[in-house]
């Protein structure tokens, strides 16, 4: 699985995801999904958004069930940079996924998610984009 060296908390998720591939049913999504929100650490939205994909493309493929939350997370990172369009956020994904000099490098089970599946999930995406983004301008509102 993920082979991340540092910084500590991608670590010690390559070891939880391991421990998930050898024993999905030892976890629950509810703590799976804590371990995936856990390795992430603030930084600038856009650097946010290549290290969640690198983070949650894994995740994605160890529990397909969750995929609409993980991807919530880079993606409210994405509104909160600015992007207003749904349509941006595929290939904002498979930029990262091909990057020569990324921010956060995903795995190689990472980078076949993000080349592979993510593509193939604009339905899913433009509805997450939309919920995300009403959250967001709720949140501007109060």
């Amino acid at each position: 699985m993920s082979t991340w060296t540092s910084p500590p908390q991608l670590v010690a998720l390559a070891t939880f995801y391991a421990q998930a591939q050898a024993h999905p049913d030892a976890v629950s999504d509810a703590a799976f999904l804590d371990a995936v929100n856990a390795a992430h650490w603030p930084t600038n939205c856009w650097n946010y958004v290549e290290a969640s994909f690198a983070i949650i493309a894994p995740a994605c493929l160890l529990r397909p069930q969750l995929t609409a939350e993980l991807i919530a997370l880079p993606i409210a990172a994405m509104i909160a940079g600015g992007l207003d369009d749904a349509g941006q956020v595929i290939d904002i994904g498979l930029a990262c996924a091909t990057r020569s000099e990324p921010y956060v490098a995903p795995s190689e089970e990472g980078r076949r998610w993000l080349t592979q599946v993510w593509p193939g999930l604009g339905e899913l995406v433009a509805a997450v984009f939309q919920a995300r983004l009403q959250a967001a301008l709720a949140e501007d509102e109060e």
